[in-house]
């Protein structure tokens, strides 16, 4: 019985193994969980912490009182580029778009990262956190070791910008790191210390972006790098009880809109080329926030 009760864990554990190594269709990156995912948040904070205190977040200018920001999440770019570069094209081509947000897991494992790159400076000679394409990491982006890469091009993945309208009305949209399930202590602190100074401003619109989600009614994930229930309560009545107007997420490759109290909460569609429907999301940022889904079409 002993024998048989072992046989069947190792069995799973191969299965597991298996699932992780036979291609992106299979999301379930246990071996990335396990092992390389270091550092862990509070690490990958003073990563961040040490980019920001050099470079101060960055205010942009909306070209008019109603604005447009377009959210991707969950690209998993391995080497097709082609649904993600054209949500390049579709936002550069807004002239009423100031800022593209990513939802983190830009990639689906090791070694690219440049793909990715490669395809977003084709159409724009910028890059990183002072242009119009803001990123938080995923689960994918930090496993296998990948932080670094992550850093090199994105610099920073707890952080805050705002966007300006012409008549002075602001949008703060805070971004924070979620990657493997938690914010973690320090980042805690930090949430509530820039939604304390929120508090004393006169923000038009809150916006909290990240890749983990709070809700979850898909579960194609699992519980992959999922908040505790302890820690989504917390996290959603700091929000809700701190003027959040919305919560942008990804991670579970599955729609959903939640209505929390008077703050929304979205998971974002995934975009991955596996994706028989990928579609990214379209905000119009005015005295209210509207919101569709856009089909990813190729051209």
């Amino acid at each position: 019985m002993k024998a048989l009760k072992t046989f069947k864990i190792v069995a799973v554990f191969i299965a597991c193994v298996a699932m992780t190594a036979c291609g992106p269709e299979f999301r379930f990156d246990l071996i990335g969980n396990i092992a390389g995912t270091s550092p862990r948040i509070d690490q990958r904070l003073a990563d961040s912490e040490k980019y920001n205190d050099a470079h101060p977040f960055v205010t942009l200018q909306a070209p008019a009182e109603n604005y447009h920001v377009y959210v991707c999440t969950d690209t998993h770019i391995t080497t097709e580029v082609s649904r993600w570069q054209a949500f390049v094209d579709d936002y550069r081509q807004d002239t009423l778009c100031p800022v593209a947000i990513h939802l983190g897991d830009v990639v689906d494992a090791q070694h690219h990262f440049d793909e990715m790159y490669n395809a977003f400076v084709e159409v724009s000679v910028n890059h990183c956190k002072q242009d119009t394409l803001m990123v938080v990491a995923g689960n994918h982006d930090i496993c296998f070791s990948q932080w670094p890469a992550y850093l090199e091009i994105f610099k920073t993945s707890t952080y805050y910008f705002i966007v300006e309208t012409p008549q002075g009305q602001q949008d703060l949209y805070i971004m924070f790191d979620s990657a493997d399930g938690t914010v973690g202590s320090k980042q805690l602190t930090w949430l509530k210390k820039t939604l304390e100074w929120a508090a004393a401003q006169s923000f038009r619109h809150i916006v909290a972006c990240t890749h983990t989600h709070f809700f979850m009614r898909d579960g194609s994930q699992g519980v992959a790098t999922n908040f505790s229930i302890e820690e989504t309560y917390s996290l959603l009545n700091l929000f809700q009880s701190s003027g959040v107007d919305m919560v942008w997420t990804g991670h579970d490759h599955s729609r959903e809109v939640t209505q929390y109290k008077d703050m929304t909460c979205i998971i974002v569609d995934s975009m991955t080329d596996e994706d028989k429907s990928p579609y990214y999301m379209r905000v119009d940022m005015g005295s209210e926030i509207a919101y569709d889904f856009v089909p990813v079409v190729v051209k």
